[in-house]
């Protein structure tokens, strides 16, 4: 039965270059492989190629802050006691 890597898996945060992102990456898409673990595609994108990658990076920065902002907007919104003019 395959056993998913976590122990030899890279960060590859925001952090880092560009470069180095690429490459832990790519590394870890070749672990999750070689241990007969599938590519959970819901998290990763399961490709080697720079491009598909970085732009799987760039979808995934929108994505958190397109959240990020939602989350904002929503903890700005009274609650709803206080939309009714009712005490708390």
């Amino acid at each position: 039965m395959a056993r998913w890597p976590k122990e030899k898996l890279l960060k590859h945060g925001p952090e880092l270059p560009m470069e180095e992102r690429f490459r832990r990456y790519q590394h870890n898409i070749r672990t999750i492989r070689a241990s007969g673990c599938a590519v959970p595609t819901t998290a990763l994108v399961d490709s080697l190629e720079p491009a598909v990658i970085e732009l799987w990076f760039a979808d995934s920065a929108f994505r958190i802050d397109r959240i990020n902002r939602a989350i904002r907007g929503l903890a700005q919104l009274p609650d709803d006691d206080a939309a009714k003019g009712e005490p708390r």
